[in-house]
């Protein structure tokens, strides 16, 4: 009966007010498209925005991972190409060269090869291959060192590879898996082998210096830090081989007839991420090339677990839409009675979702114009007014802000939302050229800049002087009005909307300049165009090389020079230059630091991880030497070294002052030495040796020709004097036979082609 009751009541209610059912009904349709359609946006906005970040993140990770590998494998070339080519270790000469067997010489031999192992952590194995003495030398990390001959040498491998005449791998990494018994346990590692070689005319590698890197360490370099939701991240060469992979079944696997490797190997861009199918599953794949090792870096991830956070989104808000449904139906039962206000507000709401589409499409505009993404709407002036954007000018100047301090920023009463800085940069900036008589539009596109596009009725090849006040004085304006300051770089005037892009390009390579010239410097690019397109920079091994003896010494006066000194030339770099000179410099000192306080090179506080990060917040280069030399002296205060030097570096130091005073002395001798030094000889020449990795006598053969060098080059005395003034009075031809040992010329012949103005063919380097 109750139900009856209710249904004759709702016919009765249908019949008598069937306007106000039509308007519930009506109410009841909009809210379910309107929320509909409001989740489908959202969520495609949201998968579209999660797809941007895992590849930009995927491909910045494997972007790092090349900055990694590539700079450490760069430096263990170069490091052992100039020890093998400019023989500069005696050792090692030895080694290589000589056939005759000194057991004292051999012992000398395995300890600078274990030197140079401990070096590196990169490093697995080092040999030296004789074929005149027809024996390796080796050291192998956690085994030891030794001397086989070459046909017991363990890796016999490498031997084969040596002795085949069709197959030079001289000069280049190649990969390959050994297996070798040591003390009755069988060993298989898979390394990545450098080997540099010296030839007879008939071909035939007569010595060898072999550098053998650990495949597994390489790999766990380039997975340093968060790889994300990537499941594999190998590195490969151009033809497809595999050099290191998570998987060590796959090293030395051609992977060139796969769909993804072909792709990247068919690209002709250096970096870069597309959507795949690998395994019958979508992946996401990023990759890096670098060309002069001729290697490809690759990240992979699959791609439903890359979005998962989107999936997880999507049912969020299926159950909000849901939520939101019962209550716009509850909503529109209880505001149905009212007409009015319903219609008022929809008109309203309609209003402002118009203004709010004008502004989107305003910076839908910009931001295309910017980006240099320009079709055929772009030029239509009527259809730039439809968006709210209009030039009257035929030129155009654009001007990149960027925030100095954002770590001040991102922790401070901004924190919040960043976007609001970016907002308030970009009006004030606007306001302030409008009022100077400029059209000024902002664009919002950058994580720590805004753009600025000024419209300019006049073009000249440099920013007036007007111009550059102006933007000093805005910058004052913005640090008055938010309490922050930024820093400007300004583009190039062009003419027409196409230009625009890249004007703007040059205004944000002007920016990054930041870092030469400070905070809120005002930066032109004109200052700096000839320096961005310099690409002849040298990376200074020199001063680099000072500097991580200075610290080994713990000098801090020497640490404070070189670094002064590198980052001097640093500055007269280009930006991009810098970033990776940087990058290579913190490279070495997470290896330095961390070998002489004795922390992980991988997790430690000097880890490659922990420097990257510090000095990515540093905005300055010297913000940078700062903290860098903070690091340094950071390390000697731990080793107690800060206000004296070490003993026995005293003692080397002594060492060289009094053979620098008396290097002209025929009665300069060891003996001579350890009399000055109150040491017994054989304690002075282990000091020495140990200190500067040189022997005694050696070194004072170094100061002497490093003199007649000199002499013979600045003055006109003959060779025989110049024989008596370096020590060798008595003894001028021992001193021919020496001087041609050390320059590859008699002394004759060194004067007659410095006075020719050319350059002798061997210089020794003191």
């Amino acid at each position: 009966m109750k139900v009856d009751r209710v249904g004759e009541r709702l016919t009765r209610l249908f019949r008598r007010d069937t306007l106000l059912i039509k308007i519930l009904s009506s109410y009841f349709v909009i809210v379910i498209v309107l929320l509909s359609v409001f989740s489908f946006v959202l969520f495609r906005a949201y998968s579209n925005k999660s797809i941007e970040q895992v590849s930009q993140t995927s491909e910045n990770f494997i972007s790092q991972s090349y900055y990694i590998a590539d700079t450490m494998l760069i430096n263990v070339y170069y490091n052992f190409y100039q020890l093998f080519n400019n023989s500069i270790d005696n050792d090692l000469n030895y080694g290589l060269y000589v056939d005759k067997i000194d057991q004292f010489a051999d012992q000398d031999v395995l300890k600078k090869l274990k030197q140079y192992a401990k070096s590196n952590p990169l490093i697995s194995s080092l040999y030296i291959y004789n074929a005149k003495a027809d024996r390796v030398f080796f050291t192998i990390s956690e085994v030891g060192e030794g001397i086989q001959s070459t046909t017991d040498f363990l890796d016999q491998d490498i031997i084969r590879t040596l002795r085949n005449k069709e197959h030079n791998v001289s000069n280049a990494y190649f990969t390959r898996k050994v297996n070798y018994a040591i003390n009755n346990n069988d060993v298989s590692e898979n390394l990545l082998t450098l080997v540099l070689t010296n030839t007879s005319y008939k071909g035939e590698v007569e010595s060898s210096l072999v550098i053998n890197l650990n495949q597994r360490i390489l790999q766990q370099m380039v997975t340093i830090g968060s790889a994300g939701d990537l499941n594999q991240v190998l590195i490969m060469y151009k033809n497809g081989n595999v050099l290191s992979h998570d998987d060590t079944s796959m090293i030395n696997t051609n992977l060139s007839n796969e769909s993804f490797a072909k792709q990247i190997m068919h690209s002709n861009n250096e970096k870069g991420s597309f959507i795949t199918k690998i395994n019958d599953k979508e992946s996401l794949v990023s990759y890096v090339k670098a060309k002069h090792l001729g290697l490809i870096f690759i990240g992979i991830g699959e791609y439903n677990k890359l979005l998962s956070s989107a999936y997880s989104m999507q049912k969020t808000l299926m159950i909000l839409t849901a939520i939101f449904m019962l209550a716009g139906i509850v909503l529109a039962i209880i505001f149905t009675s009212s007409i009015y206000n319903p219609f008022r507000k929809l008109l309203h709401k309609y209003r402002l979702d118009s203004n709010r589409l004008l502004n989107d499409k305003k910076k839908t505009l910009l931001g295309k114009i910017v980006d240099g993404e320009l079709d055929e709407k772009i030029f239509d002036k009527e259809y730039r007014m439809e968006c709210g954007l209009s030039f009257d000018a035929p030129f155009f100047l654009t001007l990149v802000l960027k925030m100095d301090y954002l770590e001040n920023i991102l922790s401070g009463k901004w924190s919040k939302d960043v976007r609001l800085v970016r907002f308030a940069i970009i009006n004030i900036a606007c306001e302030f050229f409008r009022e100077k008589s400029f059209k000024a539009e902002g664009v919002d596109n950058g994580n720590d800049y805004v753009s600025i596009i000024l419209n300019v009725h006049h073009r000249s090849d440099e920013p007036s002087d007007n111009l550059l006040d102006l933007v000093k004085e805005m910058q004052d304006k913005v640090e008055k009005y938010l309490k922050i300051s930024i820093s400007a770089g300004i583009g190039d005037v062009v003419e027409g909307i196409e230009g625009i892009s890249k004007s703007y390009q040059n205004a944000l390579a002007a920016s990054n300049y930041r870092m030469i010239f400070g905070r809120k410097a005002v930066i032109e690019y004109g200052e700096i165009a000839e320096r961005n397109d310099n690409d002849l920079q040298e990376y200074p091994y020199d001063i680099e090389k000072r500097m991580i003896e200075a610290i080994k010494e713990s000098n801090l006066r020497k640490i404070d020079a070189s670094l002064n000194e590198f980052f001097e030339r640093l500055a007269l770099f280009s930006a991009d230059v810098i970033h990776i000179t940087v990058l290579q410099l913190a490279v070495l000192l997470t290896r330095t630091l961390s070998g002489i306080a004795k922390t992980s090179i991988e997790n430690g506080e000097y880890s490659i991880k922990v420097l990257v990060s510090e000095i990515q917040t540093c905005e300055t280069l010297d913000e940078i030497k700062t903290y860098l030399y903070s690091l340094c002296i950071k390390v000697v205060e731990t080793k107690g070294n800060d206000a004296k030097e070490n003993v026995k570096t005293m003692i080397a130091n002594k060492i060289k002052d009094y053979i620098g005073e008396h290097y002209n002395s025929t009665n300069l001798s060891t003996d001579t030495v350890a009399k000055h030094a109150e040491l017994s000889p054989n304690y002075v020449r282990s000091i020495f040796k140990e200190i500067t990795g040189i022997s005694l006598s050696d070194y004072i053969t170094q100061c002497r020709m490093s003199e007649a060098q000199r002499l013979l080059i600045e003055t006109n005395h003959p060779v025989s004097r110049v024989a008596e003034l370096v020590g060798y009075p008595e003894n001028s031809k021992h001193f021919f036979t020496v001087f041609k040992k050390h320059f590859g010329k008699t002394p004759e012949n060194y004067r007659m082609i410095i006075q020719n103005n050319e350059s002798p063919e061997a210089k020794v380097e003191w």
